[in-house]
């Protein structure tokens, strides 16, 4: 396994440090005592060919964006995630640690925004999406599944409780499901998002192949770990998350969630030991992985 392979790639998919260092704060970092010393950080991010001054540059933005707190003893600095950050990871590791494809009742929730503030408008229709939601006519967003968690979080944090009505329904009309399809396929874009999950194959297929051969350092584990995530986890902001019912057949995504599963687990033990070997906080060595991280993947 080449490291300059994984190099290159961060390299030609223009991944900025700001959002790398969102990926090693949520996948590694909230597992390990959720602080990590800055030098620690820069150090640990030189292997994806990001330098000192754009580690800082990008720490910097996300405390004045919101997304790091930080924490100064002495001359060292200290950061984490804040909880609005925190908020957002883990809706996005139910997601991105999911264990695997859950069956579907045929439910759809229904969200209508009877009475959103202007100002609050475009930043619910965001978050939305992110979700998964699309409008299948005028101002009615909908999903085909009946797991609020993530939805109702959201309507909290935005403070939209006495402004948004949600619904459930179903439809047994077998051309009505029809119709539903082929409106799930064109307001979705589930061609190009196909096109997203054939390249990340593509890369990563045979890159799981040499390591399962033969596993890298534990530095380039560690490299391959948290990049691979890093792809996932941009691939899953375009997805909606859909149940099998309603993608095409052969769906690749499943393949490349089957694929990350795979990787994920291979690579854990050697990363686990070079993050516990070279990442610091303020009480010196991060601890051991939390209890959560065993969740990840699990069978």
């Amino acid at each position: 396994m080449n490291i300059d392979l994984i190099k290159q790639h961060i390299k030609n998919s223009k991944i900025s440090c700001t959002s790398m260092v969102v990926t090693v704060f949520g996948d590694t970092v909230s597992q390990h005592g959720h602080w990590i010393w800055l030098s620690s950080l820069i150090q640990s991010l030189e292997p994806f060919g990001f330098n000192e001054r754009q580690v800082r540059t990008s720490v910097y933005r996300l405390v004045q964006s919101n997304w790091l707190q930080v924490k100064k003893v002495g001359r060292c600095s200290y950061y984490a995630y804040t909880d609005f950050a925190t908020g957002h990871y883990e809706k996005a590791a139910r997601r991105i640690y999911a264990q695997g494809l859950s069956t579907w009742d045929h439910t759809w929730t229904l969200v209508l925004p009877v009475s959103v503030p202007e100002n609050k408008k475009e930043e619910f229709r965001k978050s939305l999406f992110w979700l998964g939601f699309n409008t299948l006519s005028s101002a009615l967003y909908t999903h085909p599944s009946s797991e609020r968690t993530s939805l109702d979080e959201l309507i909290k944090e935005q403070d939209l409780v006495n402004d948004v009505v949600i619904l459930n329904a179903k439809t047994d009309d077998e051309n009505s499901y029809a119709v539903i399809k082929a409106l799930v396929k064109s307001r979705w874009k589930l061609s190009d998002l196909e096109s997203y999950y054939q390249e990340f194959l593509d890369f990563y297929q045979p890159i799981y192949q040499s390591i399962t051969a033969k596993l890298p350092d534990l530095s380039v584990c560690f490299l391959l770990r948290s990049t691979m995530i890093h792809d996932f986890r941009r691939i899953l902001l375009r997805d909606p998350d859909f149940p099998s019912e309603m993608l095409p057949e052969s769906w690749v995504g499943h393949e490349v969630h089957a694929l990350v599963n795979k990787s994920y687990k291979l690579l854990s033990r050697d990363s686990l030991a070079y993050i516990q070997q070279n990442m610091k906080n303020e009480q010196g060595q991060v601890p051991a992985a939390s209890s959560n991280f065993q969740t990840r993947f699990a069978d």
